[in-house]
């Protein structure tokens, strides 16, 4: 009985999300900077993770992926884009609450700092501008998000993600709430991912008085693990596949009508469970290559994603904690 029930819980959720794809007012890019990534691994293989999800940065990546985070976890990771002009972080932890339930929690900031206000500046008197008159401030977005998981059967995992947000332009601002819903499968060395993005229509709600809602999207990810034992070798490809609903007619790769998908592509080698290599390629086609150190009790991740204009590469780094079971002690 209590699996037909979460059986028929995901399914009202999927009927949910079915019904509002094409909800108004639904707006375009509106929701683009709550997915650009959370950490150095899933990021170096170009965002291909829906699949392989399975620590404390699974609140972002697919929250079905926390159920496997053995103990309290905790996760930062920072980065800077655009000559470093934008300053990205992403802090997240997580513990086991029950045999098969586990509770992770993140925030996330996306912040532009000392921005010129030169609308008062101009001395039309003088015809010049007044230089003591521009004025500095700062614009940025935050996330806050709650995640909880739990484990269906030996093969599948189930997760939820609820998230509050806010976005502060500096003369106006935004408050929001969306959910994700994610699940996994494992099969020996197979492991297969989907997540229901913003499946409610985010929410946006400006002091403007506009409303904007963020579109549904879906994401489905798949990866198969290799062991190669006589090299202490692990090799892992990913390929994950995001479904959007946004007349993306240009900037997705394939398209029909409303639909578009993009594709993203990643493979992890990794040594003795030690020392990892990865590459990528994300939704915009872009070279995604990192590197990876795995110490006992801590894990260190870095990231590169190469943009070919003047806007410059970015930089991702991350550290991971591993404090084991000390809530359940």
């Amino acid at each position: 009985m209590k699996k037909f029930n979460k059986i028929a819980v995901f399914a009202l959720l999927l009927i949910f999300y079915i019904q509002n794809i094409n909800a108004g007012p639904l707006k375009k890019y509106a929701g683009e900077f709550l997915y650009l990534g959370a950490d150095g691994r899933g990021a170096a293989m170009g965002g291909a993770f829906t699949a392989l999800a399975s620590d404390v940065t699974s609140v972002y990546w697919n929250p079905a992926g926390l159920r496997t985070a053995q103990g309290l976890q905790a996760q930062f990771m920072t980065s800077k884009r655009f000559i470093s002009s934008l300053q990205q972080s992403f802090l997240s932890v997580s513990s086991p609450i029950s045999e098969k339930g586990t509770l992770g929690a993140s925030f996330y900031y996306l912040t532009a700092t000392d921005n010129p206000d030169t609308r008062n500046a101009y001395n039309e008197a003088e015809g010049k501008v007044d230089y003591d008159k521009i004025k500095r401030f700062n614009i940025g977005d935050y996330v806050f998000n709650l995640a909880y998981a739990e484990q269906f059967n030996e093969n599948i995992d189930w997760g939820l993600n609820v998230k509050f947000i806010y976005s502060d332009l500096n003369i106006e601002s935004a408050t929001g709430i969306g959910f994700d819903a994610g699940v996994k499968y494992k099969l020996d060395n197979l492991r297969l991912g989907l997540v229901l993005r913003d499946f409610t229509s985010t929410l946006l709600a400006w002091t403007t008085g506009t409303k904007e809602y963020v579109t549904p999207s879906a994401r489905f990810g798949t990866a198969y693990i290799f062991n190669l034992p006589s090299l202490n070798l692990t090799v892992t490809p990913s390929v994950d596949l995001n479904f959007l609903a946004e007349n993306r007619n240009f900037s997705a790769q394939f398209n029909v009508g409303p639909l578009s998908v993009d594709a993203l592509a990643g493979m992890e080698i990794s040594y003795d469970d030690i020392l990892a290599l990865r590459f990528g390629m994300d939704d915009i086609r872009r070279l995604n290559a990192g590197i990876g150190v795995t110490l006992p009790k801590i894990k260190v991740d870095y990231a590169f994603t190469a943009y070919e204009s003047e806007l410059g590469n970015i930089h991702r780094i991350s550290f991971h904690l591993f404090l084991g079971d000390i809530l359940t002690q």
